[in-house]
């Protein structure tokens, strides 16, 4: 290089093409190291899949509809052709009464022991009615508040005497979940039977 392009009066052609050249590649490589992602952060990604398997899996265990395996109950049979509907499931075995697979009141004698139910309302059973409202308030978390009318299923055992199903639909029925302007209740109840063998 002569004293001329030492000093910087001027630069020849080839010179400058080169170095043209060279800052082009140094600027697409400075581009290419900015955009790579060098550290993938799953934390927030794990949070999130954490939360969608939680709520799919009490989605699932909200929406079966085959009948539980309860001790001490026996369900009636009957011919209907209707398929179950998705619905909270009130189980009325002959020593107990579960919402789901919670056990909620007792039966003893064949009836829910006055201990167990209001002392102002004997057809109202506290311990179920609370746990009927964590269902309807549930569903409005999980549903958007999409609707205000709930199904519940009664599955009773065949012998079960016809005062504890007026209890537990009355109960139903004082369940109702204010949130904001809107009221939410069961309003379709429908009873579990099995189809007889053939």
């Amino acid at each position: 290089m002569s004293n001329a392009q030492q000093q910087g009066s001027f630069v020849d052609l080839p010179t400058a093409m080169r170095l043209y050249r060279r800052r082009k590649r140094l600027v697409k490589k400075a581009q290419e190291a900015a955009s790579e992602i060098r550290e993938l952060n799953i934390v927030a990604m794990v949070d999130v899949l954490t939360i969608l398997l939680i709520f799919l899996l009490k989605s699932v265990s909200v929406s079966s509809t085959v009948a539980p395996d309860t001790p001490n109950m026996v369900l009636p049979l009957s011919t209907t052709q209707q398929p179950p509907i998705e619905a909270v499931k009130v189980t009325v075995a002959s020593d107990k009464i579960y919402v789901e697979d919670e056990v909620v009141a007792t039966i003893k004698g064949g009836a829910v022991p006055d201990s167990e139910a209001d002392p102002d309302s004997p057809m109202l059973v506290p311990g179920l009615q609370a746990a009927l409202r964590n269902w309807i308030r549930l569903a409005v978390v999980s549903k958007g508040a999409a609707e205000k009318q709930l199904n519940l299923q009664l599955l009773a055992d065949k012998g079960t005497p016809y005062q504890i199903l007026l209890q537990v639909f009355y109960t139903a029925g004082q369940s109702n979940v204010d949130v904001g302007e809107m009221t939410f209740a069961f309003t379709k109840y429908r009873l579990l039977v099995q189809r007889p063998a053939e």
